[in-house]
């Protein structure tokens, strides 16, 4: 049952969250995403699978999920202690017309990438506010502090309009599960995502980067604030 007084844009969510628990089944090992709408469908899914007395193990792709999946009683293994990812569901900031993606606001864009690309399905739920023709704005990238300037040259070089260091309290950097920070490069529309995607991490002291168009989603769920859903 769908919460009272969700926002129309977290009602989108719920529906598409809710759409995607038809995908678990019995046995299956499933990679969870990070982010806000990860976040109701972990909590959608811990119920599910008390409800369908199922058997599911979980891959987080961050400490925030794992915790959240650990809290409602989701069996969570680390990534090295599996053998495949059967299935993996996550939220997206963007979505093309191809099922291309930008990934990353919520701060794990580098393990996201690692699961979700090799997951035998990638399965991304969103609201229709992140559905467009062309990927386009910010891009997170991952970076060591250490190699701060030649990641800023390296994004300017390859056309960023705008970067935008990711910070929290007093404007210190906002540091990720992997001991690393993160810049917001904005370079307008994106002609090319595979290519601007390899490029960045051709960049020295780049970790990764939220385009995720070599591996494009299998399978997206846009939510309505109607409650209604088309899969795509």
């Amino acid at each position: 049952m769908e919460p009272s007084q969700l926002t129309p844009k977290d009602r989108g969510k719920w529906a598409a969250s809710n759409a995607a628990l038809a995908y678990i089944k019995d046995g299956m090992t499933l990679g969870l995403g990070t982010g806000s709408t990860a976040d109701i469908f972990i909590q959608q899914l811990a119920g599910h699978v008390q409800s369908e007395g199922i058997s599911i193990t979980c891959v987080a792709t961050s400490n925030r999920s794992t915790q959240l999946a650990k809290s409602l009683g989701l069996n969570v293994a680390d990534f090295s202690a599996v053998e495949k990812i059967d299935l993996c569901v996550d939220g997206a900031d963007l979505v093309d017309a191809k099922k291309r993606l930008i990934k990353g606001y919520g701060g794990a864009c580098t393990r996201e990438k690692i699961v979700e690309y090799s997951s035998g399905k990638l399965l991304i739920i969103a609201d229709d506010s992140k559905r467009a023709a062309v990927l386009s704005g910010a891009v997170p990238v991952e970076f060591l502090p250490f190699a701060g300037r030649v990641v800023e040259s390296g994004l300017r070089k390859l056309g960023a309009k705008k970067m935008e260091l990711r910070t929290i309290a007093e404007g210190r950097p906002s540091m990720t599960d992997n001991g690393f920070w993160i810049v917001n490069a904005d370079f307008g529309k994106i002609a090319n995502p595979l290519k601007l995607e390899e490029a960045i991490n051709n960049i020295d002291g780049v970790l990764e980067n939220g385009l995720f168009a070599r591996r494009p989603a299998d399978i997206v769920i846009f939510g309505s604030s109607n409650g209604k859903v088309q899969k795509k």
